[in-house]
């Protein structure tokens, strides 16, 4: 399927920037923000995260101005398509952080990598409802989305807290179990074949089979959380889908009763 004829179906199209993997891979000097700008020009599509810095100034107000910079950059060459910026900073400093660039900004939706709320899921949910509060207090809504999150447990919690997109790469690293929501190493996925028809479809390879089954699961997790946010009933979605022990810890971060 091209990305025009998928655009055209009313599907949303989503472009990365390239500079997260360009920066673990030690090629900076090959993919610059002049590079990413041929790729928005070629490829058009509805949002993009924009070309972000990962070590920026220590300094607020140069973080700031830097994060600002770059957005303005990549939305002149982006056009009608929406850029969204990424905030990378300790957990205490990305709620003025994101704040602030919303502000300037002006856009509906920003990003912030999942490891750098924190290191435990806990202090990385409290991270996120900081966030949530400070962008809440800008007087018009902006769309929270966390990168690199991908597992089902973690995106409930999360979005309990206030974040409402993510995306991560666990949908194809990992196989999940459809009746608890927990992963397990891909090779594993023999042990969970018969939870869905994809399981025992002789035609598809190994990893196709699997990468189908997770699918499977992640469209109807996704859609059963959405109507629970819709109807504000996200502790009975966490109470019924998680883990009773993951629960008890959602719920006490939460603020919910467990009764």
């Amino acid at each position: 399927m091209s990305l025009g004829y998928a655009r055209q179906t009313g599907i949303i199209t989503l472009m990365d920037s390239g500079n997260y993997e360009s920066f673990w891979k030690g090629a900076q000097t090959n993919w610059k923000q002049a590079d990413f700008h041929r790729m928005l020009a070629s490829f058009p599509c509805d949002l993009a995260f924009g070309f972000d810095e990962q070590q920026p100034p220590a300094n607020a107000d140069d973080h700031v101005a830097l994060v600002v910079e770059r957005w303005q950059a990549d939305q002149a060459a982006a056009g009608g398509c929406q850029i969204v910026p990424i905030v990378h900073a300790r957990a205490n400093e990305l709620p003025a952080l994101c704040a602030a660039v919303a502000a300037k900004t002006g856009v509906t939706m920003l990003a912030v990598p999942e490891r750098r709320l924190g290191n435990g899921i806990l202090d990385r949910a409290r991270a996120v409802e900081a966030v949530r509060k400070a962008l809440n207090n800008l007087g018009c809504y902006v769309v929270l989305h966390l990168l690199g999150t991908g597992n089902p447990i973690s995106i409930a919690l999360y979005s309990a807290m206030g974040a409402d997109s993510f995306d991560g790469l666990e949908w194809c690293q990992t196989v999940v179990d459809h009746e608890t929501g927990l992963l397990y190493h891909l090779s594993q996925a023999d042990f969970f074949a018969g939870q869905t028809a994809w399981g025992n479809d002789g035609e598809l390879s190994f990893q196709a089979r699997t990468l189908a089954h997770n699918i499977d699961f992640y469209s109807d997790w996704m859609r059963r959380l959405r109507d629970a946010v819709s109807q504000d009933r996200l502790p009975e979605f966490c109470r019924s889908n998680l883990p009773p022990r993951a629960f008890r810890h959602a719920a006490d971060v939460a603020g919910w009763s467990q009764l």
